[in-house]
């Protein structure tokens, strides 16, 4: 596959994001691909914990349950999320961009959950970059397109 982007925009199909901790990072990379257009239907970041809970409709019990920085609540801002709107793929990120949150000893600062819904199922994951906030953020990326990549692959070959 030259571009995954490519790919999917062959495909016809279409992606909406959820970000937390990567602020818009991942929207703004796929809309810097020429097919970003086609296939691209939008994204909101929801950095703020209140964002979570207003307009992803995140209830309070799960963030204290698992914390605002979890895979629970990842898969939960898809769930929610698709009732908003309707696309073919969806992601969503959260995680420890920088200091603060719900970050521990298992979870430290640069500790990244991301999940992909396609086909009626989550591919969760969990990556663990370093670096100024900058870097973490294009492993972030590089990193879901490996992801999103694999899915894809799979289901289509």
């Amino acid at each position: 596959m030259k571009s995954i982007f490519d790919f999917i925009s062959k495909k016809s199909l279409s992606i909406t994001l959820f970000e937390s901790a990567s602020s818009g990072y991942l929207a703004y990379r796929i809309s810097q691909d020429k097919n970003s257009g086609i296939l691209l239907d939008g994204s909101i970041v929801s950095y703020d914990l209140l964002f979570k809970k207003r307009i992803l409709n995140i209830k309070q019990s799960l963030i204290d349950k698992y914390t605002a920085e979890s895979p629970e609540v990842t898969n939960q801002m898809i769930i929610n999320g698709k009732k908003l709107f309707k696309s073919d793929i969806y992601i969503s990120c959260t995680g420890l961009l920088k200091r603060g949150g719900s970050e521990n000893k298992k979870k430290p600062v640069g500790t990244f959950f991301y999940c992909i819904y396609f086909k009626k199922k989550f591919y969760n994951f969990k990556i663990l970059t370093k670096g100024k906030p900058i870097k973490k953020l294009k492993i972030l990326y590089k990193a879901l397109c490996k992801s999103l990549t694999k899915i894809l692959k799979n289901y289509y070959c």
